[in-house]
């Protein structure tokens, strides 16, 4: 099947090169030119493991190609995803102006072939993809446009194992519209999962409770661990007791003690599902408290480091989690932001330069100068450092060696096998 996918995000990268796998043809679609130029070249913009071979294959073979002309897209592909990114606007409700902007954009490529499968992936308030059917199908004379809600549940690092293996498949479908053509794209994977047809409105409305929902369950681990290292309780080993309970506790996903959230999904999606509470009668104060919380973990660590011996602090981590390049709200340049003084940061790999798109927007906003303060190697950087503070549960063997006489703060428990080594080892929240 052509399926044309507009916006290149880490959403609309991902579900092209596994439909490729899938042996579909995938033309992309963006307005940053650099974006579709890259993909034109068989490379991704978005760091995902795996997903570097995917578009090479799929480019190589004539299956993967991109461009910045919506109405061309849409008219030589039977489908199109729509993944668009949906920011939070100055009222702190998700913004749908880029959506609509697409729906402007194939009018006329739909008016000429008649009918056109329109596939709603971006994370939208309920109610969103009826107004945008009603709007696309009000411009049309005589063609049709049918309407799909297919929230995704990709985590940035584990995207493509996420894609193959999901909880399961939501597809959101209207009375009336023909929704066979995501069925047909599903079927090509066998995958073993159930498929929940649902209406639209419940299909929109998952995925920003699932994120909203694991965001609170941060939150309460890390509250929770908190309390307990007060008290000199092993907070991991309360929260692994409260894991244990598999039948009232659900799953262990997202409740394990360590650093802040942070990305462009989970802060999003708790401030709007806030706003959206905010504004019935008893309102949700739990919900509006997520972030207050999340801030003041940040203000928690902030805190345990500055108390730390030594004058000059390194932050090991840089992206708002391992297995990303992706420094949207990381919560690390937060973190380095609230320190006493500027610390050194340590990566692997990631080079502000190659950041593009919204994630070069938000370094340009917050981090301008990020560059003069990353070090990739992991023996200057251990040199130039008192204290080192990780953030992520990516395994630093590197530091082994050079460690023991560092002060280390380590929410995330990344240097936990090797604390009686360390001359002060701080674990700040568990």
């Amino acid at each position: 099947m052509d399926v044309s996918i507009f916006g290149l995000g880490y959403v609309g990268c991902v579900t092209a090169g596994c439909l490729t796998d899938g042996g579909h043809t995938v033309t992309g679609v963006d307005i940053n030119p650099q974006k579709v130029e890259q993909v034109n070249e068989g490379v991704p913009p978005v760091d995902e493991p795996g997903l570097a071979d995917l578009f090479e294959d799929a480019a190589a073979d004539g299956r993967l190609g991109a461009t910045t002309d919506a109405g061309e897209a849409a008219a030589g592909t039977d489908i199109s995803f729509v993944s668009v990114n949906t920011p939070l606007d100055e009222t702190g409700k998700l913004s749908t102006t880029s959506l609509y902007n697409v729906m402007d954009s194939i009018v006329p490529a739909i008016e000429d072939k008649g009918e056109h499968t329109v596939v709603i992936r971006s994370t939208v308030p309920a109610g969103t993809t009826a107004s945008l059917r009603n709007y696309l199908n009000g411009q049309l004379d005589e063609a049709t446009a049918n309407f799909v809600v297919n929230p995704e549940f990709l985590r940035e690092g584990t995207a493509l194992t996420d894609f193959y293996d999901p909880p399961y498949v939501v597809i959101g479908e209207f009375a009336g519209d023909d929704a066979s053509a995501v069925h047909e794209l599903y079927d090509a994977f066998e995958i073993d999962a159930s498929t929940e047809i649902v209406e639209p409105e419940l299909a929109e409305s998952v995925k920003m409770v699932n994120n909203a929902f694991h965001a609170l369950k941060i939150c309460f681990a890390n509250e929770v661990s908190s309390v307990a290292a007060a008290e000199e309780i092993d907070g991991k080993r309360l929260m692994e007791l409260v894991c244990a309970d598999g039948k009232l506790n659900i799953s262990p996903a997202y409740l394990t003690p360590g650093f802040a959230f942070g990305g462009s999904c989970l802060p999003k999606d708790s401030r709007s599902m806030a706003t959206l509470g905010s504004e019935i009668p008893a309102g949700t104060p739990l919900l509006g408290s997520i972030t207050e919380s999340n801030d003041s973990h940040l203000q928690r660590i902030a805190a345990a480091v500055d108390g730390l011996p030594g004058e000059r602090v390194g932050i090991a981590g840089v992206s708002f989690k391992s297995g990303t390049d992706d420094m949207r709200n990381s919560p690390s340049l937060r973190l380095a932001r609230l320190l006493d003084e500027t610390p050194l940061l340590y990566s692997r790999s990631i080079s502000p330069a190659n950041a593009v798109g919204s994630n070069r927007d938000y370094l340009e906003k917050t981090f301008p100068d990020l560059e003069s303060f990353l070090v990739n190697d992991p023996e200057e950087f251990l040199d130039r450092v008192d204290c080192v503070v990780f953030t992520n549960t990516r395994e630093y063997d590197e530091f082994v060696p050079g460690i023991e006489g560092k002060s280390v703060c380590d929410p995330v428990g990344t240097m936990a096998d090797h604390a009686s080594e360390i001359e002060r080892y701080e674990r700040a929240i568990w």
